[in-house]
This record gives structure tokens, C-alpha cells and sequence, in this order.
């Protein structure tokens, strides 16, 4: 790991060794296994690493021990520094499978983190960022929390935001975690510095960016696979900063990027633009030689991420996301059971699920059905709005309303009035505003329209501005292209929900289903 020096390397190497020949002498298995795994990552060999976690795996015994969870998180790692990403994928899978049997959660979070990355690789960064959050909360709740660890997922939190254009939620977390990092864990110092001097790139804040990217470099292990590729990054990204004033060095940085990639055969989508640079600094010189150089790589650099994706992408839905919802639908089922242990939930859910969908559609049909017939009787109504004076029933008067019936017969006519010039327009008339300007008073005039008109005074003044507007509405071709709410302000309504309401009230549909097929039935008729 970068920030140990030779001589730690070399005192853990022979603590280790010390600790397998003990273990080996003893039949210990449970250290045997430790010692061959942490063991591995001294080793720079490919073979030789591989060899030694399979026999830390031999040593576990079981493949549901949970000495072997940090041996297969290893061998996934191991898998991930030579690119092979569905073999990586397997052994997280397995990882996350057996740290949740066991409640291990520190590994938990780890498979969780890789399978973040993965999704990362393959362009799925807002699914990232949700595993990455997920891993946050889950180290922020642990009691005592674990530094290191919140530094760890901090960084990829980091890193995620900038993938999703979130920059100031990206600098966020850079800085919630740097100062910690200088003072005990310098060996995430190069790794930070780097995916900060790309989100400042973004944020265009390009000095500051360019001596991150640049003392991010210097710190870097580049015999490390796995630090290999922030190198990348950041030569990449110094690249596109001198791309501004000095256009030689950025091609240097572009060609360092496309040298290191053919070198160790390996693609990382981030840097797709060096070849694109490359091939636009060809053009500008006309080396076709170099052009086709360039496309070539940029053709296969394609196809390789390409083929990444769709593998990646069915292997994570089919081994991880699936699952995932799956068990999410377990938990439901489980909140379902009752006390009757036969019976079949997954039939009885399916087949609720089905009278529901059934249900919804019968529902929508005749719903539907419902307001082209309530619509039809609408066109059909006359738009003659003049409507006869209610006769008065002198019987009913007195019985009712205990009022003259001349006076009663008076208001009436009056009230017709009021409704044939269309005085119910005005706004901020109140039942107490109408009596005074029919010369009577309140309580009459709410018996009257109560007993003649039969609703409410709120009910009928609604129910007239209704009517107008329904009217309006089929002549006027300018008024339906308004919004809801500047038809609610002709029909005098204060609001677009007051009017919708009063309309669907009167009418059993809505405005926009009325405006709809009025529009609809024009069309019909043009054509």
C-alpha cells in the first residue's frame, strides 16, 4: 500500500512469514489463512498473488467461513488490477453474500464499494452514487464510527458527485476529510489530490487544479495497478488544463495517457477524450499515418468499453440488482403472511396484483366512457342560457319560507336578471352584496335561491359561472388555448383549484378533458 516505506514493507513481509510458519506448525488454519492473504499484497507477481490467496482460500476450509471473506474481497481486487471485471463482480457478490450471513459490516461496505465502482466503470453513476451514499450511512451509524473508514468512503463519495456533475457536493467531501488525511492517512493523499484536480478541471478553477493534478502525480506508486490509474487521470486531466496555453504539452500528457493504456491494456472511460485530442491535433498537421493510427485505437478503446458495459451492465442486473429487488419484494411478502402458513402468498399476491391492475383498467373504461357520454350531453345542451322565471307555489312559500309570495315572485325576476346580463361575473360578490342590490335581504334571498334554484348561494353563483364558461368555451377557440387558471379568472374564480372543482361538480368531468374534446371534435370536423 503507498505510504509504507521499504522498511515497514519488509517488517511486515517477515512478521507475516513468522506468523505462517507458527501457524503452518500448529495446524492453525484460521492464521494460516490470514497470513497467506495479507501476504499477497506484498507480492508483485500476478502468479505468485494468485497462488497465495487461493491457498489462503484452501486454508478456510469452508467457503461460508468467514475467514475467507477478506481472501475472496482480495481475489475480487486481484481480478479488478487486470481489468477482468465479471470475474471482480463474482467474488464481491460472494463477499457481500457472506458478510450479511454474518453481519460483518465493515465488509459489507467494502463489497458494496467495489460494486459501486464497477457501476462507476461502466457509466452507471447515479446508481453509484446510491451504493456510495448507502455506505456512508452505514459507517456514520457505527458504534465507535471508524476513521479510516469514513475517510475511505468519503473519497468515493467524492469522486461520485463529480461523476454526476455535482461538483460543489464533490469539493464538499474532499475537503470534510483532507485534513485527517495529511495528518494520519497519507497514503489516500494521492488519490484525493487527483479526483479534486479533476472536479476543480470542471468547476474551471484550473491553477488550483493543475498543482493538485500535479502533486497527485508525484505521490503516485506507479507499479501499483491499482494507483496506475489515477496516474492516468491525472496526466490525462493536465493534458486538457494545457490544452489552454501551451498546446505541445498537453499532446505530451495525451501521448503519456495512450502509452501507459497500450502498456498495461486497459481502458478507462474517463480519458476517452485523449485519443479525440489526439486525433484533432493529427488533422490540424495532416498525418493522415497518425490519424489512422489514432482512430484505430479509438475504435478499439470504444469497442472494448463498449463490450464492458453490456457484460457489466446484464451480470450487475441479473447478480446484483435483480436480487436486490427481490428481496425487497421477500420483505413485503413477509408483511403479508398471516396465521395460515399453507397458503401460496406468491399466488395470492400475483393474483391480487392482477384484480387490481383489472380492477384499475375496468375503472379507467368506464370512466372514460362516463365522461365522453357526460361530454356528448354537454355539446348537446342548447346555449341558450335565458331560462323561465320559476313559478311561484304559494303553498310552498308559506310552508318553506313563511314569505309573501309577490315578494318571492319580485326576487325571482330579479334573479333573472342577475343571470341573463351575466352580473354573477363580478367578483367578490357575496350573498350579502346580491340582497342589497335586489332590495332585499339576506335571509330571504338565501330561502329563495335555496327552495327555486335548489343550492346553496355559493352552489348557485358557482354553477352560473360554470355555465357561462362552458358556453364560451365551445365558441371561442382563443380561450381554450389558455392555461386553467386564466379560464378560472374569466369564469371569475380566484384559483385554478376552485374553478376545477366547481366545474367537475357540475359538470362530472374536468376542464381539461372538456378542452381536450373540444379541440379534438374541431379537428374531426376540419378534416
Amino acid at each position: 500500500m503507498q505510504g509504507q516505506n521499504v522498511e515497514d514493507t519488509i517488517s511486515s513481509k517477515m512478521y507475516l512469514n513468522a506468523c505462517l510458519y507458527k501457524a503452518t506448525l500448529t495446524n492453525d488454519s484460521k492464521n494460516k489463512a490470514r497470513a497467506l492473504n495479507e501476504l499477497s499484497y506484498y507480492v508483485k507477481s500476478k502468479e505468485v498473488k494468485l497462488d497465495l490467496i487461493q491457498k489462503s482460500l484452501i486454508e478456510s476450509h469452508s467457503l461460508d467461513s468467514t475467514y475467507s471473506i477478506a481472501a475472496y474481497n482480495n481475489l475480487g481486487l486481484y481480478y479488478l488490477d487486470y481489468y477482468d471485471y465479471d470475474k471482480a463482480l463474482t467474488e464481491y457478490l460472494r463477499v457481500l453474500r457472506l458478510s450479511k450471513k454474518y453481519k460483518y459490516k465493515t465488509y459489507e461496505v467494502i463489497a458494496t464499494t467495489n460494486i459501486a465502482e464497477l457501476k462507476t466503470n461502466i457509466g452507471k453513476h447515479e446508481e453509484a452514487l446510491e451504493l456510495y451514499k448507502k455506505c456512508y450511512e452505514i459507517e456514520k451509524n457505527k458504534n465507535p464510527i471508524e476513521d479510516v473508514a469514513i475517510v475511505d468512503v468519503s473519497l468515493y463519495l467524492a469522486n461520485s458527485f463529480r461523476n454526476n456533475k455535482k461538483y460543489d457536493s464533490a469539493s464538499n467531501y474532499y475537503h470534510s476529510v483532507i485534513d485527517k488525511i495529511e495528518k494520519k492517512y497519507p497514503y489516500f493523499l494521492s488519490i484525493a489530490k487527483i479526483n479534486e484536480g479533476a472536479n476543480l478541471f470542471y468547476k474551471k478553477e484550473y491553477k488550483q487544479a493543475k498543482i493538485l493534478l500535479e502533486e497527485g502525480a508525484s505521490l503516485i506508486n506507479t507499479n501499483s495497478a491499482f494507483y496506475l490509474k489515477y496516474y492516468i487521470i491525472s496526466q490525462f486531466y493536465l493534458g486538457k488544463i494545457h490544452q489552454f496555453s501551451d498546446n505541445q504539452r498537453a499532446i505530451d500528457h495525451f501521448l503519456k495517457v495512450d502509452s501507459l493504456l497500450t502498456k498495461v491494456d486497459i481502458v478507462i472511460p474517463e480519458v476517452r477524450d485523449t485519443y479525440v485530442s489526439l486525433l484533432t491535433e493529427h488533422t490540424k498537421n495532416n498525418s493522415y499515418e497518425e490519424q489512422l493510427h489514432v482512430i484505430n485505437k479509438l475504435m478499439k478503446f470504444d469497442s472494448i468499453k463498449n463490450a464492458i458495459r453490456i457484460s457489466m451492465g446484464e451480470k450487475l442486473n441479473a447478480e446484483f440488482d435483480t436480487p436486490e429487488l427481490l428481496k425487497s419484494k421477500e420483505i413485503v411478502i413477509q408483511k403479508l403472511e398471516n396465521k395460515n402458513q399453507n397458503l401460496n402468498l406468491k399466488f395470492v399476491l400475483l393474483l391480487i396484483l392482477f384484480l387490481i391492475i383489472t380492477g384499475i383498467i375496468i375503472i379507467q373504461f368506464r370512466r372514460h366512457r362516463l365522461y365522453k357520454l357526460r361530454f356528448e350531453n354537454l355539446l348537446n345542451e342548447s346555449n341558450n342560457t335565458t331560462k323561465e322565471v320559476p313559478k311561484v307555489d304559494v303553498e310552498k312559500t308559506f310552508q318553506n319560507l313563511n314569505i309573501d309570495p309577490k315578494t318571492v315572485s319580485l326576487i325571482l325576476n330579479k334573479l333573472q336578471v342577475f343571470e341573463t346580463k351575466k352580473r354573477f361575473l363580478k367578483n367578490g360578490i357575496t350573498v350579502t352584496l346580491l340582497a342589497k342590490k335586489l332590495s332585499t335581504n339576506t335571509k330571504y334571498l338565501s330561502r329563495i335561491i335555496n327552495i327555486y334554484k335548489g343550492k346553496t348561494f355559493i352552489h348557485y353563483i358557482n354553477d352560473l359561472r360554470i355555465e357561462y364558461i362552458l358556453d364560451e368555451l365551445k365558441v371561442n377557440t382563443t380561450l381554450q388555448r389558455y392555461t386553467i387558471l386564466g379560464i378560472a379568472k374569466e369564469a371569475s374564480f380566484n384559483s385554478a383549484e376552485s374553478f376545477t372543482t366547481a366545474f367537475k361538480k357540475k359538470t362530472g368531468i374536468t376542464p381539461s378533458y372538456y378542452i381536450k374534446n373540444l379541440k379534438k371534435q374541431k379537428l374531426v370536423s376540419e378534416i
